[in-house]
């Protein structure tokens, strides 16, 4: 089990994310609730709603970035905030993801950063090895 979810790494502009799990669909959900820990305060969120999302991709790195993509398209639109995900891979190139939170509610919910893309700079993707949990980092533009 996994003790720390996700990790904060500097960069001159943006936001660099590392996520880990004891393998590749729990670094999945911890990059997702990483996010949203730069957008509100997780803790205040509550597990009112929950979404499935399917998404496809080429590659796996294509899935994270499009995964979390989607996930900020439905932060903009539908002003949710999640505080857990539980992501299963179908295939090497499919996933499905189930989000759990709530609307932001701008007198309940801290505002912290603007999150405007995942980006494929600086990703990287690794399976469990030994001792070395599985990990995803990937780069936020704020």
């Amino acid at each position: 089990m996994i003790l720390k979810r996700f990790e904060f790494l500097e960069h001159t502009a943006d936001v660099i994310v590392r996520a880990y799990g004891d393998n590749l669909e729990e670094a999945f959900a911890a990059a997702g609730e990483a996010m949203f820990a730069l957008i509100t305060d997780r803790s205040a969120i509550k597990l009112t709603d929950e979404i499935t999302i399917e998404i496809e991709s080429p590659d796996r790195e294509g899935l994270l970035v499009a995964f979390l993509s989607k996930l900020i398209l439905i932060h903009e639109v539908d002003q949710m905030i999640f505080r857990e995900f539980t992501v299963t891979f179908h295939s090497s190139t499919q996933l499905s993801a189930i989000g759990r939170g709530e609307h932001f509610v701008e007198t309940r919910h801290e505002s912290g950063l603007h999150v405007k893309a995942a980006s494929y700079h600086m990703i990287e993707i690794a399976d469990k090895v030994g001792e070395m949990p599985a990990y995803v980092q990937v780069l936020f533009d704020v």
